[in-house]
């Protein structure tokens, strides 16, 4: 449970940053907490409950990869 308690008041804080500092900062919350959960999942001992989609490893895998990919569309998009 704490897991994705973490999770949501991650994506609540990426929409408030989102609307009041710019897309950009909302953006780049959103990955860092894709990249939080993806540790998370990789250092938890018995897998967080809701994070847990399939293997550690491809849980692992799956939200550092899509952290990247926000990432670096966070920063090269123009206009954000």
């Amino acid at each position: 449970m704490p897991a994705i308690l973490v999770v949501l008041a991650g994506i609540l804080l990426a929409v408030l940053l989102g609307l009041l500092v710019g897309a950009r900062v909302g953006s780049l919350t959103i990955a860092g907490t894709l990249a939080v959960a993806g540790t998370w999942r990789a250092v938890a001992p018995g897998g967080p409950a809701g994070l847990a989609i399939r293997s550690r490893g491809f849980d692992v895998f799956l939200c550092w990869s899509a952290a990247t990919v926000v990432a670096v569309l966070a920063l090269t998009a123009p206009g954000v």
